[in-house]
C-alpha cells in the first residue's frame, strides 16, 4: 500500500515538472524583457498549485532558462552565474506570504483581490530586480560594461506587470467554471444578457469607431491619444459584470496597443510610459471591477437568503395546519368519546336521578360536546377535510356568518382548472377567514360577498382573492343587535385578527399584493397570489465564487 501510493506521488510530481517545463519552452519564444509572459506563467503556478509540487519547480525553471544563457556565455561569468538563478525561487516567499499571512485564499471558493494584485507586484519587482543585476553586473565584451539607464528597470517591471494581469484573470475565470456547479448555459445566459445589453454595445460600437477615425486620420503625436483611450469603454462594461468584463475587455485592449506601437520604432521612455498607464488602468479597473463583483454578490446572496427564508416560512404554514388538522381529528374523537362516556354514564345510573335532573346532565353533555365540535371546527373544518377548499369557503365560513346575522354569498370560478399547492389551499382559506374577519371589525355589515378566481398565465399559476362587506340600511338594526356575537366571529373562524400589514405580510410570502378600499358603501380586500415550486431558490444561478 505504501509503496503503492509513494509511487503514485512521483508520478505527479514527475508530470508537474514535465508540464512545467513544456509550457515554459512553449512561452519563451514570445517572452521578451518588456513583455514577461513567463513570470506571469510562474506566479500562476504559485498561486495554484500545491506546495508539495514547490520543489520541482525551480528545477524545472532552472531547466528552462538554460536554453536562454548558455548560448550568451559571451556577457560574462558573473552575468551567467545571476541568470542562472532560477527566476521562481526569490518570489517562492513572497508567494507564500500572501497566501499564508494576508489570506490570499479565504476559502476554495474565494480570492482576495487587493491581495492578488500586490503579490503579483512584489513578484514582477523581485523578477525585476534579479535581471537588473544580471544586466548590471553583464558586458558587451571585455572592459565594455552593458549600458544600464534610469528607465531599465521600471521597463522590465511594468512589461512583467502587464503580462501578469494579462494572463491571471483568465486562469481565475477558468479556475471558477470549473469549480462552479451551475449548468454553463445559464452562466453563459446570465454573462451574455448582462454584456451585450445595448447601452453598453452602443458605447463600445461608438468608441470603437471614433477611436479607429482619430486613429487613421491624424498625425503620429495625435494617435498616441487613441492607444490610451482604448481602455473608456471598458471602464463602462466594468460597471455591469464586474472584473471579468475587465480582463475581456482588456485584452484585446492591451494587445492591440502592444501591437499598435511597433516598439523597435518608438522611444523606450514613451514605450515605458505607455505601459505604466496601461498597468495603472487595469489595476485600478481590476480594483472596481471586483468591489462590482463582490457588491453583486452580497446582493445575490441577500436575495437567496430571503427566497430561502421565505421558503421556509411556507414550509412552517405547512406544518403547523398539519398540526392543526391532526388536532382538530383529535379532538372531534376525544369529543364523541366523551360524550358516549357520558351517556353510558347516565344510562346506568338513570334509576338513581331524577327526570329533571337526567335532562339537565344530558344537556350538559349535549353543550360539551357542541362546544368542542366548534373548537374543532375553527382549528380545521371538516368540511375541508372531506369535500376539499370550496365546501370549506362555501358552508364552513356561510355557518359563522349566519350565526351572527350575517348574509353570505360565495363564487369561485377556475379553481378546478388549475394544480394548485397545499400551501396555496392552506394560505386561501386563511387570508378567506382573515379577511372576512377584518372586515367586520371595520363598519358593521349586513353582508359578506367572497369571490376567488383562479388562472394560469404561462407557467404561473395565480388567484384572486376578494372580499367584499356591505351595509344594508335596512339590516342596521339587526346587524347592531348582534355585535355581541360579532366579536366571537374570528374565533369561530380560526382568524387571529390581523391587521392590515399583518395580512399584506402574509400575502407577500407568496408574491402576492394586497389592496383595501373602502367606500360608503363597505370595504373591499383584494389579494393577488402566485403559486410557485418551492424549490425556486435552489435553482438560482450560483453567485460568482471571486470577492474583493
Amino acid at each position: 500500500m505504501g509503496k503503492t501510493w509513494l509511487k503514485r506521488e512521483w508520478q505527479r510530481h514527475a508530470a508537474a515538472a514535465a508540464g512545467y517545463l513544456l509550457i515554459y519552452m512553449a512561452l519563451r519564444p514570445i517572452s521578451e524583457p518588456y513583455w514577461g509572459i513567463i513570470s506571469a506563467f510562474r506566479i500562476v503556478c504559485l498561486l495554484f498549485l500545491p506546495y508539495r509540487y514547490w520543489l520541482t519547480l525551480p528545477l524545472m525553471d532552472t531547466a528552462g532558462q538554460s536554453f536562454n544563457v548558455l548560448p550568451h556565455t559571451q556577457f560574462g561569468l558573473s552575468w551567467t552565474i545571476i541568470s542562472m538563478i532560477p527566476g521562481i525561487l526569490p518570489i517562492m516567499p513572497i508567494v507564500w506570504w500572501c497566501r499564508e499571512k494576508l489570506d490570499l485564499f479565504p476559502n476554495r471558493q474565494q480570492i482576495n483581490f487587493h491581495v492578488l494584485l500586490l503579490c503579483s507586484a512584489l513578484c514582477c519587482l523581485a523578477m525585476a530586480l534579479v535581471m537588473m543585476a544580471a544586466l548590471a553586473h553583464s558586458f558587451y565584451s571585455p572592459g565594455h560594461p552593458y549600458p544600464v539607464g534610469w528607465i531599465t528597470l521600471p521597463g522590465i517591471f511594468i512589461g512583467r506587470y502587464i503580462a501578469t494581469i494579462f494572463v491571471l484573470p483568465w486562469i481565475l475565470m477558468a479556475r471558477a467554471e470549473l469549480i462552479s456547479k451551475t449548468p454553463w448555459k445559464l452562466r453563459l445566459q446570465a454573462f451574455v444578457k448582462e454584456l451585450f445589453a445595448a447601452d453598453t454595445l452602443a458605447l463600445l460600437l461608438s468608441a470603437a469607431l471614433f477611436l479607429l477615425w482619430f486613429h487613421l486620420h491624424n498625425y503620429e503625436n495625435a494617435r498616441r491619444l487613441s492607444y490610451l483611450a482604448l481602455f473608456m469603454p471598458i471602464a463602462w462594461v466594468t460597471l455591469k459584470p464586474g472584473w471579468r468584463a475587465t480582463a475581456l475587455g482588456g485584452t484585446p485592449a492591451i494587445l492591440c496597443t502592444i501591437s499598435l506601437m511597433e516598439w523597435h520604432g518608438v522611444d523606450t521612455v514613451y514605450m515605458v510610459g505607455s505601459e505604466t498607464f496601461i498597468a495603472l488602468v487595469m489595476t485600478c479597473l481590476f480594483i472596481l471591477g471586483a468591489r462590482v463583483t463582490a457588491r453583486r454578490q452580497q446582493e445575490d446572496q441577500d436575495r437567496l437568503d430571503a427566497e430561502r427564508a421565505i421558503v421556509l416560512a411556507r414550509q412552517s404554514i405547512h406544518i403547523s395546519e398539519l398540526r392543526l388538522r391532526k388536532t382538530a381529528q383529535e379532538l372531534e374523537l376525544a369529543g364523541s368519546a366523551m360524550s358516549l362516556a357520558h351517556h353510558q354514564m347516565l344510562t346506568r345510573f338513570r334509576h338513581l336521578l331524577t327526570p329533571s335532573e337526567m335532562q339537565r346532565y344530558f344537556r350538559q353533555a349535549s353543550a360539551t360536546q357542541s362546544q368542542v365540535s366548534r373548537l374543532a371546527e375553527s382549528m380545521h373544518p371538516s368540511a375541508w377535510r372531506e369535500r376539499g377548499l370550496p365546501a370549506a369557503l362555501r358552508e364552513t365560513i356561510a355557518r359563522a356568518l349566519d350565526d351572527v346575522g350575517i348574509a353570505y354569498r360565495c363564487e369561485i370560478k377556475g379553481l378546478g382548472a388549475i394544480d394548485l399547492s397545499s400551501n396555496m389551499h392552506t394560505t386561501i382559506y386563511r387570508l378567506a377567514c382573515e379577511a372576512v374577519a377584518h372586515v367586520n371589525t371595520q363598519m358593521i355589515c349586513s353582508r359578506v360577498r367572497l369571490r376567488l378566481r383562479g388562472g394560469m398565465t404561462g407557467q404561473v399559476r395565480w388567484i384572486v382573492l376578494s372580499v367584499d362587506g356591505m351595509v344594508e340600511p335596512a339590516l342596521i338594526n339587526d346587524a347592531v343587535y348582534d355585535i355581541t356575537e360579532r366579536q366571537l366571529l374570528g374565533s369561530k373562524l380560526g382568524a387571529h385578527g390581523l391587521d392590515l400589514d399583518g395580512l399584506h405580510n402574509h400575502v407577500q410570502l407568496f408574491d402576492g399584493q394586497l389592496h383595501q378600499r373602502t367606500s360608503a358603501m363597505g370595504v373591499r380586500i383584494s389579494c393577488l397570489l402566485v403559486d410557485e415550486p418551492t424549490q425556486r431558490a435552489a435553482t438560482r444561478a450560483e453567485v460568482n465564487p471571486w470577492i474583493a
